[in-house]
């Protein structure tokens, strides 16, 4: 187990900010944590605008929400420490049954490692094949359906018991029958945004709590349904997975092809002739896919996200869906050249012109300098270069990419120039208009 499990993280929420020595003790305590009443989690939507294509094949803005639930302060070292341990259990697990490889999100076994080692080793592949089948696939609200039931029965099989102790037992009642309150319910009653409470200890006294409970809170009564935002939540989803994994890498590899999946992405790649497309050999493949997938509760592939190629000599062609080329944990790969996709950048662009909209709004020609150098510090090379906790910006994580993928000799990389003239814009936007 990783000496490095807990971390202090002193956001505001309905306890008190707490150190992890403090706790260390009880949390590892699997009696205490049995017995321990744990905190509603706090709900909020992240709201994006995705980049995307229609089926006609014009680019277009597609709005997604995405539900986030985050724990307490007490509650996350539990969910940290006991997540922890189960995910080395479900390492065991997986090398025990030679699907190590497979699962590459959540892992406390490969450090060091993202998302974009785990897409150039794909590509790789990819480009190693003469010719070859590419299916990607997104499975739809993957932690919003998870069966509790059949979830339980695979943290069995990773424990290696047919029942949970009582600290894990505890966790995964708490995880399952959730209870969470709104974030918006919490400004509204403390007439602030959460922004603007920061600096609170906590944001409501005892009694205060107690009441704001009474007319709030709410709870997840359905037999499925996790909460994505908690570190544990993240390991029971990989969990929930082992038999789909096994069963699909087994009948992948068999067929000397390749098997990987990032949470809720999967991409499957099998060495196959023309000659075999023609004769609808891939339709083995897609079919035994959805075969295993109908057999694990609740489980849906996402049909406008699903994909499938042919790779050949340097090129990708579509067989089916709306895109033109492989797209894979944020990158785009047309057979040989490598990406950052559209939909990131558009973000990235996005995030910081609204950004500079409120910097020139500032009347105040102390706060627009502050402003215009926070902008250039978040959204330029200026302030790419990490910092003593390894944070940067957008601009770290696309030359960082350009670098790994450039250093390959099977792929190219064209992030540099889909990023060099952020300067002219951003600074350019910036300029105040006479």
């Amino acid at each position: 187990m990783r000496k490095q499990i807990y971390k202090n993280k002193f956001y505001t929420h309905l306890d008190i900010k707490k150190y992890h020595g403090k706790y260390q003790q009880r949390v590892q305590n699997i009696n205490w944590v049995s017995r321990y009443g744990f905190y509603p989690f706090i709900h909020f939507q992240i709201h994006s605008r995705k980049y995307t294509v229609n089926s006609e094949g014009k680019k277009c803005i597609k709005k997604k929400d995405r539900d986030i639930y985050y724990a307490a302060h007490i509650d996350r070292f539990i969910y940290e420490y006991y997540g922890n341990r189960l995910n080395d259990k479900y390492n065991k697990y997986m090398k025990a049954k030679g699907i190590n490889s497979v699962s590459t999100a959540y892992r406390n076994c490969m450090p060091g490692k993202c998302n974009i080692d785990f897409a150039k080793e794909v590509f790789e592949y990819i480009a190693k094949c003469e010719s070859a089948y590419i299916f990607v696939g997104d499975f739809s609200k993957f932690f919003d359906e998870l069966d509790h039931k059949y979830l339980k029965e695979k943290i069995k099989c990773v424990n290696g018991g047919n029942t949970l102790d009582v600290a894990d037992y505890a966790i995964y009642k708490n995880i399952t029958k959730f209870a969470y309150v709104e974030s918006y319910d919490i400004e509204h009653c403390k007439k602030q945004f959460i922004r603007d409470m920061r600096g609170l200890p906590k944001y409501f006294d005892t009694e205060e709590f107690h009441n704001f409970k009474k007319k709030h809170l709410k709870k997840n009564c359905k037999n499925y349904q996790i909460p994505q935002g908690s570190s544990i939540s993240a390991v029971y989803a990989n969990i929930y997975m082992i038999d789909f994994d096994k069963k699909i890498n087994d009948f992948i590899t068999s067929r000397k092809g390749i098997y990987r999946r990032y949470c809720d992405d999967l991409i499957v790649v099998v060495p196959m002739t023309y000659e075999e497309i023609k004769s609808s050999k891939n339709e083995e493949i897609e079919k035994f896919i959805y075969d295993v997938k109908d057999n694990i509760p609740r489980l849906k592939l996402n049909e406008d996200k699903t994909e499938h190629f042919f790779y050949t000599n340097g090129v990708i062609d579509k067989l089916a869906g709306t895109g033109k080329c492989i797209n894979y944990l944020g990158f785009m790969f047309d057979g040989k050249n490598v990406k950052i996709r559209d939909k990131s950048l558009f973000k990235f662009y996005c995030r910081s012109y609204r950004k500079i909209k409120k910097v020139k709004n500032n009347t105040d020609f102390k706060a627009f300098n502050a402003g215009r150098k926070a902008v250039y510090h978040s959204y330029t090379h200026l302030g790419a270069r990490q910092n003593s906790k390894g944070h940067g910006n957008f601009l770290t994580y696309a030359y960082k990419a350009d670098a790994i993928f450039g250093a390959s000799e099977l792929l190219e990389s064209s992030i540099r120039n889909q990023v060099k003239r952020h300067w002219h814009k951003i600074d350019s936007k910036l300029k105040i208009d006479v």
